[in-house]
């Protein structure tokens, strides 16, 4: 499957398939291996439930993130993606526009 396929398919399926709290999601898809396509992607949840965790909560709830929606993205669709770890991340909604 080619990278222009793949960017349609999950521009189509992320927006339904988001975990609470998350409110929207931005990303790049990037061809990185022969059956394997890399994400960057940024995350957007309400400000005042981001700031209302610490470190380690807010990197254990990252995690769960990105391993649900690959797994969500591999059964209904076949893909098999990964999170780039630098440029993935979660913010708060108030940084959606800056």
């Amino acid at each position: 499957m080619d990278q222009d396929k793949v960017e349609y398919i999950l521009g189509k399926l992320l927006p339904n398939i988001l975990p609470d709290p998350v409110k929207d999601v931005a990303f790049d898809v990037r061809h990185s291996a022969p059956n394997e396509f890399t994400l960057h992607a940024v995350f957007y949840v309400p400000d005042k439930w981001w700031t209302s965790m610490d470190d380690i909560n807010r990197a254990a709830f990252s995690h769960q993130v990105k391993m649900k929606l690959r797994s969500k993205i591999k059964d209904y669709t076949g893909i098999n993606v990964v999170f780039d770890k630098t440029n993935t991340r979660v913010l708060g909604d108030s940084n959606w526009n800056n």
